[in-house]
């Protein structure tokens, strides 16, 4: 039990991704909904790009600090002789080099990190540490040196290795983005009373329907009334933007008139995936309609100016944000169905499920939304519904500031009338 619970407690929100994506933009939005006489926030992030956008997002202010671990030894010069010495001694002595390099990484990389991030938070008088994209060895042993509770928000599958398994173990709470992500957590060996599905959170104040700007559209160069179709997030290969391109050039093929963004941008030092692309495009002859628009901080806008918002993971999403941002949007969307996006849309409902990587499928999910409004309208009407019931950021942000109050011994506020902690969407039936 805290000595002085009149006080707000400090909470140290520590950002350790690989760019500027989802997870910074939840952490922004509970922020901004966290309730600031009970948590006051300070921040850690690893990118300049994050603390960026948290000073341009934040409705009131938090001490914010950029906090960087060094480069993982496998991505380093050492990883690139790793690789070289596979081609002279043979695949086994590259595996064993890996793995040597791994060890390294804690004493190099992790305990470096996690004292910054412990004098940080002793400055700052931090009574709980909430990592806010998974398990980090770092923000572990900072807890630990601390004595403060660890609550890990968890946004996908946890690496899996026997130092993680055993330190993972000690995080007094793990928030999952989903019940794919949670039963991730339970396969990694976290009791299952350690896990709670809280889902991200969405801010109606940004995403609300509306007619698509003018100026948005003139901005991309796409004629007003235009068909228009959309990938949105962090270009990496995973997130299915080979898959969108083939299905665009058959979208466009029965639709010349129409136009399809791809709105995001690639982490630094992985831009050459972008060229990638749009030699793709070219290649697919789509070129002239396709749109590359870079990293957008004005999404709610872009999501407006798109009559059909698109979904393409190769892999099981953990979550699947921009879906719900689009459903809040009152824009029909085509989603893989892996993972969170299977606990967010039923199919047909309140949007369309296709394979992973089935261009041809999503492209007729595309095709048949732009051709019969009336149905586009019905399965946009549902998904609002939906999202602003379940995904509000206030709702998120009371169920999450409970589990705080839990791991710090003060009171819980009530949250009967926002739901139980795990209730969670429809689960599609197919």
């Amino acid at each position: 039990m805290r000595d002085n619970p009149a006080v707000p407690a400090k909470v140290l929100f520590v950002e350790n991704s690989i760019g500027l994506g989802g997870s910074t933009m939840s952490l922004c939005t509970l922020l901004n909904h966290l309730d600031r006489r009970v948590f006051e926030p300070c921040i850690a992030v690893s990118r300049p790009e994050q603390e960026r956008y948290l000073h341009r997002n934040l409705r009131q202010e938090a001490e914010t600090a950029l906090i960087s671990p060094r480069e993982c030894l496998k991505r380093a010069r050492l990883g690139s002789v790793a690789r070289a010495a596979a081609g002279v001694l043979g695949e086994g002595s590259h595996r064993a080099c890996l793995r040597l390099l791994g060890l390294l990484d804690t004493p190099f990389r992790t305990v470096p990190y996690a004292l910054r991030l412990f004098r940080f938070a002793r400055n700052q008088g931090v009574s709980l540490i909430h990592q806010n994209n998974g398990f980090d060895t770092g923000a572990a042993l900072a807890s630990a040196l601390l004595g403060t509770p660890l609550v890990t928000y968890q946004r996908g599958d946890e690496w899996d290795s026997p130092l993680v398994r055993r330190l993972a173990r000690r995080v007094d709470q793990y928030i999952a983005n989903s019940r794919a992500t949670g039963a991730s957590l339970v396969a990694l060996g976290i009791p299952s009373e350690k896990i709670q599905v809280i889902y991200p959170p969405l801010d109606l104040e940004v995403f609300r329907p509306g007619e698509p700007s003018p100026s948005t559209r003139a901005d991309l160069s796409i004629p007003r009334t235009a068909p228009c179709f959309g990938i949105i997030g962090v270009l990496v290969p995973w997130k299915g933007h080979r898959v969108f391109l083939a299905a665009a050039r058959r979208v466009l093929a029965r639709h010349p008139d129409a136009w399809a963004l791809v709105v995001g941008a690639a982490p630094t030092g992985e831009e050459g995936y972008e060229a990638e692309l749009r030699a793709l495009a070219r290649e697919l002859g789509i070129a002239h309609r396709v749109v590359f628009t870079g990293f957008r901080d004005d999404v709610g806008a872009i999501l407006r100016a798109l009559d059909v918002v698109v979904h393409a993971s190769v892999e099981p999403e953990p979550f699947g944000r921009v879906i719900v941002e689009a459903m809040a949007s009152k824009r029909a969307v085509v989603a893989a169905r892996a993972g969170g996006p299977t606990e967010i849309i039923v199919d047909g409902e309140n949007g369309f499920l296709t394979e992973p990587g089935d261009d041809r499928a999503l492209a007729v999910g595309v095709i048949r939304l732009l051709e019969d409004p009336a149905l586009a309208g019905r399965i946009a009407e549902q998904g609002y519904r939906d999202a602003t019931g379940l995904f509000a950021a206030p709702r998120h942000a009371a169920l999450v500031q409970a589990v705080y109050a839990a791991a710090i011994g003060i009171a819980s506020p009530d949250v009967r009338a926002i739901g139980r902690p795990e209730a969670a969407p429809r689960v599609s039936r197919n």
